[in-house]
């Protein structure tokens, strides 16, 4: 492998550790999930309003959120662990959590792989170019496979209300909740796996040489025209 090939490869090396910043940071962050809350009252006649200077904010990760609710006397914060929180599916959440892990393993092993084939030349395919590519895009397929559960859990459990526990005085988060920042972080390192992939398959093609038709020898061949 020449110098150029073995510059590209090692351009992945940097392309996996910023994956795996990325995921780190998803991981560690408590902003998977952002919502506004309001507390309604309701009237005499029946209907339901939004009570004035009732206003919070809840964020939350993987492991640990934060609730900021202020009823007209200033936000009190309020932290929790999302293990604990009912309106969380325990299966989606768990395989996030597990796929979010397994991208980072991957991004780990291709990233030190890319060192390995920049330094020297390996024998066996899974650890030399064509493990980079089964690296990255493992890398890639678990990070899709953590963000579309999170997408099913998102729909599916937390655009009603996330505020169960004070769903009695009033406190709801319907309708406002969005992805935060943690998820989109996953959602770039995919992209940074993927580019990873066409720099490696950028900088190691090599075309195959066309067979070249040779033209009959005649060397040595006399036609005696008579």
């Amino acid at each position: 492998m020449n110098i150029l090939k073995r510059g590209m490869v090692f351009i992945t090396f940097f392309g996996c550790c910023f994956g795996i910043s990325l995921m780190a940071a998803a991981m560690s962050t408590k902003f998977w999930l952002e919502a506004e809350a309001v507390q309604k009252r309701l009237n005499p006649d029946k209907t339901l309003e939004v009570r004035p200077n009732s206003t919070g904010h809840v964020n939350f990760g993987l492991f640990k959120g934060r609730k900021a609710l202020n009823v007209g006397f200033g936000m009190r914060l309020h932290p929790f662990d999302v293990e604990s929180a009912v309106f969380m599916d325990y299966g989606l959440w768990v395989g996030t959590i597990a796929c979010l892990s397994l991208g980072m393993m991957f991004a780990v092993v291709g990233a030190l792989f890319a060192v390995i084939n920049t330094a020297t030349t390996p024998v066996e395919a899974i650890t030399g170019v064509p493990g980079l590519y089964v690296w990255n895009t493992l890398a890639a397929l678990f990070n899709l496979i953590c963000v579309i559960l999170w997408a099913v859990q998102f729909h599916e459990n937390l655009t009603k209300n996330v505020l169960l526990y004070d769903a009695s005085n009033g406190w709801t988060t319907e309708g406002m909740e969005v992805f935060g920042y943690s998820f989109w972080l996953v959602v770039v390192a995919i992209f940074v796996h993927v580019a990873n992939i066409a720099i490696i398959f950028i900088g190691t093609y090599e075309p195959k040489a066309k067979d070249q038709v040779q033209a009959p020898d005649t060397k040595g061949s006399n036609i005696m025209l008579y």
